[in-house]
């Protein structure tokens, strides 16, 4: 009797726009069992209020489908002095004065709850001029946010996020090993470690017992620069030497499809679905 694969498929419905019941039948046509919500109606899933995300909930429950993960974009901002550059936030301010922070860090607890996503998703400032690039290491805010996730029984993934300020190896490691007892764990982004050149087997590695969540995106280079996104396993980030690595270490994990694909997402997802399936060892449910 074949046993069931440990791993998981996840898939955000807002990858097939605003209305969630049209991501949700797909991950049901395509077998997948849970959703990351990151926005919703147009808006981000923060600013949503609560019959909204409590309606979202029962689109997911009507479906047998579960939330995952919140994708929220907490951490993804800087003082209102700074300016920042071209920010994907998915209709979240990105100029967050640090009074309104902790109402933020609350709210996106709250959506957890009312969604029943067991991780939220941080990211660690964005990385603008220097006087005013704020540092996540020592923020006061990730300490008491750690608290109140661990109280509500969630927990904080940080992703690699190359336009904040812990996009690489050796801050990710310090950031990490300084906040692992306090419940922080690593959102991986796979193709964001490709982008800033260290989806490597010895990183992947370093990296790989701290992961509880990995984003799965591939792109293929343009001449003269620039990137277009492509479905998974069609691009050219090294998930053949990855996903085998992350395997050994954290054989249960989620992986999330992002794909990016903006003409034809339906299809790429459906591409991605299968490449997970047969690129993880042991498959995905």
């Amino acid at each position: 009797m074949d046993e069931t694969p440990a791993s998981t498929l996840v898939l955000n419905p807002d990858e097939l726009g605003p209305d969630p019941a049209v991501g949700m039948d797909l991950a049901v046509k395509l077998g997948v069992g849970q959703l990351e919500i990151r926005s919703a109606e147009g808006a981000n899933a923060l600013t949503l209020p609560d019959e909204s995300l409590r309606h979202i909930r029962a689109l997911a429950d009507e479906r047998g489908l579960a939330v995952a993960a919140l994708a929220s974009p907490l951490w993804k901002w800087c003082r209102p002095q700074a300016r920042p550059g071209r920010v994907d936030s998915f209709g979240f301010p990105t100029q967050v004065p640090p009074d309104e922070r902790p109402g933020w860090v609350e709210r996106a607890i709250k959506v957890a709850a009312i969604l029943g996503a067991p991780v939220v998703r941080v990211f660690s400032h964005l990385r603008v001029e220097p006087e005013w690039t704020e540092q996540f290491a020592g923020d006061p805010l990730l300490a008491r946010a750690l608290d109140g996730a661990n109280r509500a029984g969630v927990r904080l993934l940080l992703e690699n996020e190359p336009v904040c300020t812990v996009a690489t190896a050796e801050p990710l490691l310090e950031v990490l090993e300084r906040y692992h007892r306090q419940g922080l764990g690593l959102w991986l982004d796979v193709a964001n470690l490709h982008e800033v050149g260290q989806a490597t087997p010895e990183t992947v590695k370093a990296l790989a017992p701290y992961v509880g969540y990995v984003h799965v995106k591939d792109y293929r280079p343009e001449p003269g620069g620039g990137r277009v996104f492509c479905p998974a396993g069609d691009g050219v980030v090294p998930y053949g030497e990855v996903l085998p690595l992350l395997h050994a270490a954290q054989p249960a994990l989620p992986y999330a499809l992002e794909t990016h694909v903006r003409d034809t997402p339906a299809a790429a997802l459906t591409t991605g679905a299968g490449f997970l399936r047969s690129a993880v060892p042991g498959g995905v449910a």
